[in-house]
């Protein structure tokens, strides 16, 4: 496939997906989440990979959603961004060969989002994770709550504070934190062990995984949110969190809530 976003590599029995709008900061929309999902099936068809990199070129792995992209989107188009990032999501959690995030730079919001969904991740050392979507006006609600637990979880989602690759380390967010010369070091090791392991007994320890979760309710949870109050982005505080990010300055938020028919 020719893809715009991302650039997808296969050598060795790894398929390497690169995010490649450092420009944008590899921020997420429509066309991104279906590259990223295209990508990720056409690994799983390859019989020779066994094993998926995701990684990003620049200095961001991802800002998470484009902003640009959904202050102007309508309701309608906003919708199918979030069931596209969730179906992005879904794809790369329940493949069937393991893969591993490479986190050069900060992963945001969607960009954390992206870096749980994967199976072993490791990230420089001068890395952030946050969840920001509180400040964007929207929520983020329950996430990581299965990974880091609820206490975490509400610090990350509730404050949408950054921490550093050492803590995400530490509160079991990622695997590994290291110097960033150091990255490619630790994919290749891991990349030679899974490439040594049986793949049916990879693909089904990955399948076991996600019944553990899915019986946990974690997928309902994921179901659930799609329908939990989406107009959040067109309500006063929604679109002047955006407002705000584009102009440079600080928000004013009021905390009334719009009718979704008075406009975008």
């Amino acid at each position: 496939m020719n893809y715009e976003t991302l650039i997808y590599e296969s050598k060795d029995r790894i398929a390497t997906i690169t995010l490649n709008r450092p420009e944008r900061r590899n921020a997420l929309d429509i066309q991104v989440c279906r590259e990223i999902t295209a990508a990720m099936r056409q690994a799983e068809a390859d019989k020779d990979v066994l094993c998926v990199v995701l990684t990003a070129n620049g200095p961001v792995f991802c800002a998470g959603q484009n902003l640009k992209f959904t202050m102007e989107a309508d309701a309608q188009l906003y919708d199918e961004y979030r069931r596209t990032n969730r179906a992005m999501r879904d794809t790369i959690q329940t493949l069937d060969k393991p893969v591993i995030a490479r986190i050069q730079g900060d992963a945001i919001g969607g960009g954390t989002y992206i870096a749980s969904c994967c199976d072993l991740v490791v990230a420089a050392e001068h890395a952030r994770f946050a969840m920001r979507e509180i400040q964007a006006g929207v929520q983020s609600g329950g996430a990581h709550l299965f990974s880091i637990g609820r206490v975490r979880s509400m610090q990350m989602n509730l404050l949408g504070q950054p921490i550093d690759a050492k803590t995400a380390e530490r509160w079991n967010l990622i695997n590994r934190a290291v110097p960033a010369e150091e990255l490619d070091s630790v994919v290749e090791e891991w990349t030679s062990i899974i490439l040594e392991l049986p793949p049916l007994g990879v693909t089904y320890t990955k399948k076991s995984m996600n019944l553990l979760l899915q019986m946990a309710g974690y997928f309902a949870w994921l179901d659930a949110q799609l329908g939990l109050h989406p107009n959040l982005p067109y309500t006063e505080d929604g679109r002047e969190a955006k407002r705000a990010f584009l102009e440079k300055r600080k928000p004013v938020f009021t905390g009334r809530i719009t009718a979704p028919t008075e406009g975008r």
